[in-house]
C-alpha cells in the first residue's frame, strides 16, 4: 500500500549533498512534467544544516576552486550556460566551490518553491540515517528522528572519508579527514607534514596550510603518481571524431560484446592524435625526483597554450560511464592496477591559478614529492616514519604530522557510514568488485548479492564507482540522476501501482 497519507507515494532522499539536490530537482521536474504533482510525498533527509554542500563544496576556502571551468558546471541540462548566468561571470572562470555550494542551494530553494506553488508535498528533516529496514512493502529508516514509512528510498550519502591508513585513526597527529572536525587547524605553523596522496584532494590540503600561513616542510607522498597535471587556462570546444556514441555501438556490435582495453586505448589515441598529447609510456617513467620539475614544466605548457589535449579528454566525460561498462572485466582489472595512477593525472589535471600556487610553495624548497611509499611508522616521539624509495635504496622521512588525502574511500565495508554497512550485512546492497556499490547502470536500483535489483532502494553518487567509472564529476552524477529521476516517475505512474497499490 502507498506509505503516503493521501495516496501519495512516499519517497525519502537521504543526503542532500550535490549529488542528492540534483535528485531532488530532476524528480520534482519529472513529476510536473508529467501532471504529476499529488503523486509523490517527497522527503529531504540530511545530517547537516547546510543544503547543497556535502564534503565536496563545503569548503569555505576561496583557493578551493572548482576542477571544471564555470562553463561545464550547469544542472540544467537544456542550459548549458545556467551556472554562468547565475553567477555573472565567463565561461572560462574557475570559481571556488564554496560559490557553486550557494549555487546549488539556490537551484534547491528555486525548485522547491515551484513544487510548492504546484501542490508537491516536501518535508525537509535534518537527521541522521543510521539503518534502514527494507521489506517488499516499504522501507523504514532508522534515525534519532521519528520517520515514516517510504515506498521508496534514494541513498545519496556522497563522498565517505578514505578507508586506507585506518590503523592510525585516534593517533593525535593524524588528520584522517582534512575536511572533518578539527582537521588541519590543528597543525603547527612550522610542524613537518606528511600528505598522503598526490591527487586534487592533496592538492587541497596544500593550499588549506598554504592559507593558514603553514611554513613548515610539507611531503606529498605516493606510491607512484605524482602531481596531477594543469589545466589551460581556457578551456577550447573539441568536436570528438573517434571517441562517439556511434564508435562505441559499431565496435561492441550493438552492445552486444565487450571492448577490450587495446580497443578503447586505440580509440583515445586516435583522438588525441595531433593534439600533442603526452607520450604515456614516458609518463610511466618519471620517478618521484621529477615531480617538482614536472610541475613547473606543466605550468609553462598551460600558460603557452601546449596542453591542448586536454580539451579532447574533457570532452569524453559523457562517453566515459560507456566505454567503461563496454569493457570486459580483464580490462577493467588491468586499468585500475598498471594504468590509473597515469589516467587521474592527466584527466583531473588542476587548474592553471593553484597550479601556480602549488608552485610558489615549492619554489621556498619546503615542499617534496616523493614516491614508493613502502611503510610508515607511529614514532615514540608523537610523529611518523615514512618510508620511500626502492628497496635496494630505502629512505625514511620525519614528519610531526600525516594528512590523509587519498580521497573517498571504494571499500563499501570500511567507509563511515553505519547505514551502508549495515545494508551490505543484509544483502539489500552488494559490493561491486571494482569498487562501491553495485548498482543497475541505467536506473541506480540496487542490486544485491544475488545480481536482483530493487525496485525500492537506490543509490547514486561516487560510490557507484564500479558501475559508471567517472563518478566524482557533476557530469555523470547529472546525468545519472536525470535517468534516475525518470524511472522514479514511471514506476510511481504505473497504472497497476496506482490502482492495486501493491508491492513492487
Amino acid at each position: 500500500m502507498f506509505t503516503g497519507g493521501t495516496g501519495r507515494e512516499r519517497v525519502a532522499v537521504v543526503g542532500m549533498g550535490a549529488t542528492g539536490v540534483m535528485t531532488t530537482i530532476h524528480l520534482i521536474n519529472e513529476l510536473l512534467r508529467r501532471g504529476m504533482p499529488e503523486a509523490v510525498e517527497l522527503h529531504l533527509i540530511e545530517r547537516d544544516t547546510r543544503l547543497g554542500a556535502g564534503v565536496a563544496y563545503g569548503t569555505t576556502l576561496p583557493e578551493h576552486l572548482l576542477n571544471m571551468q564555470a562553463g561545464t558546471m550547469s544542472l540544467v541540462p537544456e542550459r548549458p550556460d545556467h551556472f554562468v548566468d547565475w553567477l555573472g561571470g565567463c565561461r572560462s572562470a574557475y570559481v571556488s566551490r564554496s560559490d557553486y555550494s550557494h549555487y546549488l542551494s539556490h537551484c534547491l530553494e528555486d525548485k522547491l518553491a515551484e513544487a510548492a506553488r504546484s501542490g508537491v508535498e516536501v518535508v525537509r528533516t535534518r537527521t541522521e540515517v543510521a539503518d534502514c529496514e527494507v521489506d517488499e512493502t516499504h522501507l523504514e529508516l532508522v534515525a534519532d528522528t521519528a520517520l515514516p514509512r517510504f515506498d521508496r528510498v534514494v541513498l545519496c550519502l556522497g563522498d565517505l572519508t578514505s578507508t586506507s591508513y585506518q590503523g592510525f585513526r585516534g593517533h593525535p597527529s593524524y588528520v584522517h579527514s582534512p575536511w572533518r572536525a578539527a582537521g588541519l587547524s590543528s597543525i603547527s605553523t612550522g610542524a613537518r607534514v606528511g600528505v598522503l596522496g598526490t591527487s586534487l584532494t592533496a592538492i587541497d590540503v596544500l593550499l588549506s596550510l598554504r592559507a593558514q600561513g603553514h611554513q613548515g616542510e610539507i611531503v606529498c607522498l605516493a606510491r607512484q603518481r605524482g602531481l596531477p597535471a594543469v589545466q589551460p587556462e581556457v578551456l577550447q570546444p573539441h568536436r570528438l571524431r573517434h571517441l562517439t556514441h556511434d564508435a562505441v555501438r559499431a565496435m561492441t556490435h550493438d552492445h552486444r560484446r565487450k571492448l577490450s582495453l587495446r580497443e578503447v586505448a586505440g580509440l583515445f589515441a586516435r583522438e588525441l592524435d595531433g593534439l600533442g598529447a603526452v607520450d604515456l609510456a614516458t609518463a610511466h617513467a618519471h620517478g618521484a625526483t621529477d615531480a617538482l620539475e614536472l610541475l613547473a614544466e606543466d605550468v609553462h605548457r598551460a600558460r603557452t597554450g601546449q596542453v591542448r589535449w586536454y580539451s579532447a579528454l574533457d570532452a569524453t566525460s559523457e562517453l566515459t560511464p560507456t566505454l567503461w561498462r563496454h569493457l570486459d572485466d580483464e580490462a577493467k582489472a588491468e586499468f585500475l592496477d598498471k594504468h590509473m595512477s597515469v589516467w587521474s593525472r592527466f584527466r583531473h589535471p588542476m587548474p592553471l591559478v593553484n597550479a601556480q600556487r602549488v608552485a610558489a610553495i615549492a619554489e621556498t624548497g619546503r615542499l617534496a614529492v616523493l614516491t614508493g611509499l613502502r611503510a610508515i611508522h607511529a614514532t615514540t616521539s608523537g610523529g611518523f616514519d615514512v618510508q620511500h624509495g626502492s628497496a635496494s635504496a630505502p629512505s625514511v622521512r620525519t614528519v610531526d604530522h600525516l594528512v590523509n588525502a587519498t580521497g573517498t574511500g571504494a571499500n563499501p565495508w570500511l567507509v563511515d557510514s553505519p547505514l551502508l554497512r549495515s545494508l551490505l550485512r543484509r544483502n539489500h546492497l552488494s559490493a561491486h568488485p571494482f569498487g562501491g556499490v553495485d548498482v543497475d547502470f541505467d536506473t541506480m536500483a540496487a542490486r544485491g548479492p544475488d545480481g536482483t535489483c530493487s525496485n525500492r532502494l537506490f543509490f547514486i553518487g561516487p560510490l557507484t564507482r564500479g558501475v559508471h567509472f567517472y563518478t566524482n564529476s557533476i557530469e555523470t552524477n547529472l546525468a545519472n540522476s536525470v535517468r534516475l529521476s525518470a524511472h522514479l516517475a514511471d514506476r510511481i505512474a504505473e497504472p497497476a501501482q496506482l490502482v492495486a497499490g501493491g508491492a513492487r
